[in-house]
């Protein structure tokens, strides 16, 4: 594996976590015991749920962090030489 991969491998976790955070806010806030609604919700109607969602995100945003430190302890920076 190379830098430039772990810093993609990275970017990639880092998206797929926000992503993951917005259905969290979704589920948090329009998911009911009757189903999905579209009226706003102040309090969560499956709080379970919505909190098991936001553990996997939080996962992949770890994940993205610990493969950015790995790219940059283990791989030193590439020195491009301009002649």
């Amino acid at each position: 594996m190379t830098k430039k991969n772990l810093l993609k491998f990275s970017l990639i976790n880092l998206i797929i976590g926000l992503v993951i955070f917005a259905i969290s806010y979704f589920t948090f806030h329009f998911v009911t015991d009757s189903g999905i609604t579209l009226t706003w919700h102040p309090e969560a109607g499956k709080p379970f749920v919505t909190d098991m969602i936001a553990q996997l995100g939080v996962l992949f945003i770890f994940a993205s962090a610990i493969s950015l430190v790995a790219s940059i302890v283990f791989f030193k920076e590439e020195k491009v030489d301009k002649r």
